[in-house]
This record gives C-alpha cells, sequence and structure tokens, in this order.
C-alpha cells in the first residue's frame, strides 16, 4: 500500500512539473521600445522582435491583429497589464501584448525584466496551463523563479509553441 501510494504520489507531481520549464532570457541586440508594467514588473520587448512574432503568428493562420503593430521605433510606449484577461483594456497595445505576443516573446526569451527593485530578472519559470478542447489559445503564468512572483500572464497560441524568432 505505501509503494502504491508513493507511485501514485510520484505521477501527480510528474503531471504538474511538465507544464513548467525554466526560460534564460537573451539579450537583447537593440533598445526595447515597448515595456509592460505588470504587478511591479517591467518587461520590455523591441518592436522588431514583436513584428517578426505577428508575422509568425500570420503565418499560423490568424490574422487578426496583422503582421505588423505600427509602432515607430523612435518612440518609447509604455503600457500596464493585469493578471487574468482583462476585457476593459482601451489601447489595443495591452491587447496585443496580453492576448497575442508577450507570452509567446517571454517563452522565446526575448524580453528585458526588472523586478521591483529594478534588478535584471535572467531567468522566469514559464506554467503552461492545459488547453482545453476546441481551443486554441493556452493561457500562460510566468513567475520569478527567486521568489515565485507572478510576473506576465497571457495567452499563446497553440501553434506558436514550435515557432523561432531567430537570432538576429
Amino acid at each position: 500500500m505505501k509503494s502504491v501510494s508513493l507511485l501514485l504520489f510520484a505521477l501527480i507531481i510528474s503531471g504538474t512539473t511538465q507544464a513548467q520549464r525554466t526560460i534564460q532570457l537573451r539579450n537583447l541586440w537593440t533598445r526595447p521600445q515597448v515595456h509592460v508594467l505588470f504587478q511591479g514588473y517591467s518587461i520590455s520587448f523591441t518592436i522588431k522582435d514583436i513584428d517578426k512574432a505577428l508575422q509568425l503568428l500570420a503565418e499560423t493562420g490568424d490574422t487578426t491583429y496583422g503582421t505588423t503593430c505600427g509602432l515607430d521605433t523612435s518612440g518609447d510606449y509604455v503600457v500596464e497589464l493585469f493578471p487574468g484577461l482583462k476585457m476593459e483594456y482601451r489601447k489595443p497595445l495591452q491587447i496585443l501584448m496580453q492576448k497575442a505576443v508577450g507570452a509567446f516573446l517571454i517563452s522565446a526569451g526575448h524580453a528585458y525584466i526588472e523586478n521591483p527593485k529594478h534588478k535584471i530578472v535572467r531567468a522566469v519559470v514559464s506554467d503552461i496551463k492545459p488547453i482545453s478542447p476546441g481551443a486554441d489559445d493556452a493561457y500562460i503564468i510566468f513567475t520569478d523563479p527567486n521568489n515565485d512572483n507572478m510576473i506576465f500572464a497571457g495567452m499563446m497560441a497553440a501553434d506558436m509553441y514550435r515557432k523561432d524568432l531567430g537570432i538576429d
């Protein structure tokens, strides 16, 4: 009986940890222009990476957001996002980052993240929630491995899992 319960416990633990993985963040080659504020963390992206992610998303057949974000690379853009998927966002950039490309770019390691104390976060833990039958998007939560605080939560198209931004 003891060995059966130990085996059952091991299966439960392995099933819950399979959806989690640690992602090392890369150095961005250009200055990030889009800064997402999420629960005290600042997640920064380059417009070039956002546009590349939108092109990859369009290749999957999702043309909801177009193939470019239309932002000027000489500007800086700051948006605030909240846990959960808020329907009351007023700026298209908020929806774009949380429901289309933010989770993908962090999963690819193409983000610059600072914690509330302005220290650089070099790695994140991603927790991919199971995709429900008939759904095309997965809900992903990213946490800081140093303190288990949530850094970002957003959606990513299932077809984007195997896409690669490339190293430029």
